[in-house]
């Protein structure tokens, strides 16, 4: 088993919580958790922020959309995130005002005043500061006895924060869908004032004289295909001709190049919740497989372990939302909001099973 040496372990077993996945939903709901006094280990196979969450612009902004469950969501979730990364990360957010275009200027642009960009990976390592991190590659947790095993670690609750990356449970009924992400850093003699929101997004960035171009753009592109490979090149192109659409950058030089799998939900609400053991339910409930509808507070769950997923191309807008709803949950024994649940994707799952 390996650690990060900078993140020296308490080597206290077993943990209340431990957080399968150190992007940012992992790292912040381990921040939460942490704070609250629980004792929290965080895992992940390849390191903090290694994934999606590395590769993400971190823009803090609503989603503009039309009046729904999703928007008010969403509005709650902004006004909290600006709070939190201006109060607990202020050395990792960048406040500006956001400039939002319609793609086919069918409505007038939108001035946002407040708006942020984040560090993505400085302010993930940043919350995960202090907290046990286990470079550790846990493909099979099981629960016996009471706890979760994770290799050599053991804990009362499991947290998936793994994002669209394959899942360590069977879950197969969860409505995932990954979306390739790319961003680059630049250098151009081009003022950006703030942030700008079109094609792809335009920003400053901590660095001074640096500028940000990024967009969750390649539904096509999965890096589990080991017959596909992505083009660097094209989508540095795809940035640059859609960036210029909205601003025209002079004198670019690129800098570095970001990329990963973003998750997505297939109706584009978050998940927060729960996780249904699909064998034990279909033996106690059959005729879920025929269309019958059945509560879901019948549904038989996997013991104490909870996912938080499918924030999309707002992640780090969702993930304090997500994180103070998960403590509620945990330390608090406030329910967690049944619309977020993952269990919302079983019953058409299992229809879809039948026979």
């Amino acid at each position: 088993m390996k650690r990060y040496t900078q993140l020296p372990t308490s080597k206290i077993l077993p943990y209340d919580v431990i957080i399968i996945g150190a992007g940012i939903n992992g790292c912040t709901a381990a921040y939460y958790l942490s704070q609250a006094g629980l004792n929290v280990a965080i895992v992940d196979k390849t390191g903090i922020a290694a994934g999606g969450s590395g590769a993400a612009g971190a823009f803090i902004s609503p989603k503009f959309h039309k009046q729904g469950p999703l928007k008010e969501l969403m509005d709650e979730a902004y006004a909290e995130a600006m709070t939190f990364y201006s109060t607990v990360l202020a050395s990792q957010t960048l406040l500006k005002p956001l400039l939002h275009i319609s793609q086919d200027d069918s409505e007038e642009p939108i001035y946002l005043e407040h708006s942020a960009i984040v560090d993505a990976r400085s302010a993930c390592e940043s919350l995960a500061h202090g907290i046990d991190f286990y470079l550790l590659d846990v493909q099979s947790p099981t629960y016996h006895d009471n706890q979760w095993h994770c290799e050599d670690l053991q804990s009362t609750y499991l947290v998936l924060t793994i994002g669209a990356y394959p899942k360590i449970l069977p879950i197969d009924y969860v409505g995932l869908r990954g979306i390739w992400g790319h961003r680059i850093d630049v250098t151009t003699s081009t003022d950006v004032p703030h942030i700008y929101h079109q094609f792809v997004s335009i920003s400053p960035t901590m660095k001074e004289g640096v500028i940000a171009i990024g967009a969750t753009h390649d539904v096509h592109y999965s890096p589990f295909d080991s017959s596909a490979t992505y083009d660097i090149e094209s989508g540095r192109t795809l940035l640059l001709e859609n960036a210029a659409k909205t601003l025209k950058l002079n004198n670019i030089i690129i800098l570095k190049d970001y990329m990963g799998l973003r998750s997505g939900s297939n109706d584009y609400m978050p998940m927060l919740g729960s996780l249904v053991d699909t064998e034990a339910t279909l033996a106690l409930h059959p005729h879920l497989q025929h269309g019958k509808a059945v509560d879901p507070k019948e549904f038989v769950y996997y013991p104490k372990a909870i996912m938080i997923n499918g924030s999309g191309g707002y992640g780090f807008v969702l993930a304090p939302y997500l994180a103070k709803r998960l403590k509620e949950y945990l330390v608090d024994e406030i329910a967690m909001d049944e619309t977020l649940s993952p269990s919302r994707y079983f019953p058409r799952w299992a229809k879809r099973k039948k026979g």
